[in-house]
């Protein structure tokens, strides 16, 4: 583990510590130490999926922001610029890999709590805290991130 991971993954939870839910908690992370240009419209664009979109506790609201990370470095701004092909792999793999880390990439497995209780906050806090420092270990071994 870098020592770049382990900022982010403290800046994610410190950034749930908060009040950021855990999709904003991850842009947030990567905007503060990671240095990438997420702009306020964007951190907007993640609100609604915490709590697996809503409260609906469906898929994971900090994998969803960790997606969007990703896009950051392989999106595209027109279906002109890059093929689909040479971008959907990335967030397939990543997902992969995020499910045989977490066991399930939706909110409902990850946290078994009721919303906003003590239970909820501290495992959401970990989690978060674990995701930011797995994310940025991916970005790393592809050479997004340095």
């Amino acid at each position: 583990m870098s020592e770049l991971s382990e900022k982010i993954g403290t800046a994610a939870g410190n950034a749930f510590k908060s009040g950021f839910n855990c999709g904003e908690a991850i842009l947030q992370a990567f905007r503060t130490e990671g240095g990438l240009k997420i702009d306020d419209n964007t951190m907007r664009m993640v609100t609604a999926f915490g709590g697996g979109m809503g409260h609906a506790r469906a898929v994971c609201g900090a994998l969803v922001g960790s997606v969007m990370v990703i896009s950051y470095f392989v999106g595209r701004t027109s279906p002109q610029e890059k093929p689909l092909p040479e971008v959907y792999p990335y967030s397939k793999e990543y997902h992969d890999l995020f499910v045989k880390e977490f066991g399930s990439s939706e909110c409902k497995d990850l946290m078994p709590y009721e919303f906003n209780t003590r239970e909820h906050l501290i495992n959401c806090l970990k989690l978060v805290n674990r995701m930011g420092k797995f994310l940025a270990e991916y970005l790393e071994s592809k050479g997004f991130l340095k």
